[in-house]
């Protein structure tokens, strides 16, 4: 398998270290995004974007702010959807416009 990544030379984060991570990432304001690819390789800049839409509507029709429970389902959603992806989760700095936060969370199913 290629190597994508900080942590891909480590074990995959347990579900717990990914809320750890999405958690940091929120807390310090940084947009998550779900990102899939079949096949990555080393090079591929562009990976497909999952949607995550926002948990619901408060009175006045602004959205609720992202939990990592949401966004963790979500990216239980995007695995169980493309079972032969690569998946991974990055965090968007809006202050500074660089990815922060970017680690593999599912790897494709064998067959």
């Amino acid at each position: 398998m290629s190597r994508f990544e900080t942590f891909s030379f480590l074990p995959p984060l347990a579900p717990s270290q990914q809320d750890a991570q999405l958690s940091l990432a929120l807390t310090k304001g940084w947009l998550p995004q779900i990102e899939y690819q079949e096949n990555p390789t080393h090079a591929d800049v562009y990976w497909r974007v999952w949607p995550i839409p926002p948990q619901r509507r408060a009175v006045d029709g602004t959205p609720e702010p992202l939990s990592s429970a949401h966004v963790l389902a979500h990216l239980e959603a995007c695995a169980r959807r493309h079972p032969y992806a690569t998946v991974r989760l990055t965090a968007y700095d809006p202050t500074t416009r660089h990815t922060r936060l970017s680690f593999i969370a599912k790897t494709p199913q064998e067959g």
